[in-house]
């Protein structure tokens, strides 16, 4: 992938937030192959493994046995076995993991990320959208010897694709094929745009933090109530249909010069030192220098609008609509 590493080196580094294309290497891949991929991945997964095909991925989501996030994911089915897409500072602590979990399974895990170009595309363009590697539909992938191609959750009106190369001259084509239609951009952009999905990321100074309906999980269909056992199950089932969750994932606009970083504490304001109130899950500023939010913390505080930065105290928090709805 050098070619590849070279051009993508050479390109811009702008702020984008419509009609733009940026290399996505930042994002990781597990790759999960042999005979008993599909049923190892279905006993630790959140999601039911078997509803999807080399057509269709999901979103699903990984956790400790006390029911803790370790990672959040989209999953792939290939010819081959399975493509976890997630945080590329993921991959080692969540492949430490997995491996505990093998045993006497007929499985083999991988750090897959060298092996692939990734390219992120938001458009609204119809010129681009009949392009034949790209997805009809979102959920949808397309894929053949050298490419796989997803049309993820839209936003704002425009379409949002993740294209991921075995060629790095294939790649370096597609990308002077698209280009000329679109604003050239760095990765911040499609992390903006992720974050202004509502699509949480889960990262080293976060994994461990949230139970994963508290990340809005369930209201993004990562997490399936009907299937097996599977790490932190128990305490899963137990929150959907005994508990009250007092805590959510929120999205909000920050005015701030200090980005946020995942991890970082919010409090109820005016006190100075972490109270418990949340956590940052992910931030990015905008091209005009805004700064868009997500969090998890209590949800009478967060709605309240009883909360500040415990390192920013002075920034004003405003909650806005996240772009899907909410369980009961």
């Amino acid at each position: 992938m050098k070619p590849w590493q070279e051009f993508k080196g050479k390109q811009v580094d702008a702020l984008a937030s419509t009609n733009f294309i940026c290399a996505a290497d930042e994002l990781g891949l597990i790759l999960v192959s042999g005979e008993d991929a599909g049923e190892f991945l279905q006993n630790q997964l959140s999601h039911d493994i078997n509803l999807i095909d080399e057509s269709r991925f999901q979103l699903s989501s990984y956790s400790t046995p006390k029911g803790r996030l370790l990672g959040v994911f989209r999953v792939i089915r290939i010819s081959n076995g399975y493509l976890l897409l997630t945080a590329k500072s993921m991959v080692t602590p969540l492949l430490e993991q997995l491996f505990k979990y093998i045993v006497q399974s007929q499985v083999t895990l991988a750090d897959a990320s060298g092996y692939f170009a990734r390219i992120a595309v938001h458009t609204e363009s119809l010129d681009l959208t009949g392009d034949s590697l790209l997805p009809a539909a979102p959920g949808l992938v397309i894929q053949n010897d050298s490419v796989i191609s997803l049309q993820l959750e839209p936003l704002e009106n425009q379409q949002r694709y993740l294209l991921m190369y075995l060629s790095a001259d294939e790649a370096i084509a597609a990308w002077e094929k698209l280009a000329p239609h679109l604003q050239v951009a760095g990765y911040s952009s499609w992390r903006l745009s992720e974050i202004k999905a509502g699509i949480p990321m889960i990262y080293p100074q976060t994994s461990e933090e949230f139970v994963l309906q508290m990340a809005n999980l369930g209201a993004l269909d990562a997490v399936s109530f009907k299937k097996g056992c599977y790490p932190g199950q128990e305490i899963v089932a137990r929150m959907q249909y005994l508990g009250k969750l007092k805590r959510r994932m929120f999205l909000a606009r920050i005015e701030t010069a200090c980005l946020p970083l995942p991890g970082d504490d919010l409090v109820t304001q005016g006190k100075t030192d972490a109270d418990g109130s949340g956590k940052v899950v992910d931030a990015e500023f905008d091209q005009e220098g805004i700064c868009h939010c997500l969090y998890i913390a209590q949800i009478a505080k967060a709605e309240a609008g009883n909360l500040e930065l415990l390192k920013q105290p002075e920034s004003t928090i405003e909650n806005v609509d996240l772009p899907y709805t909410l369980e009961n």
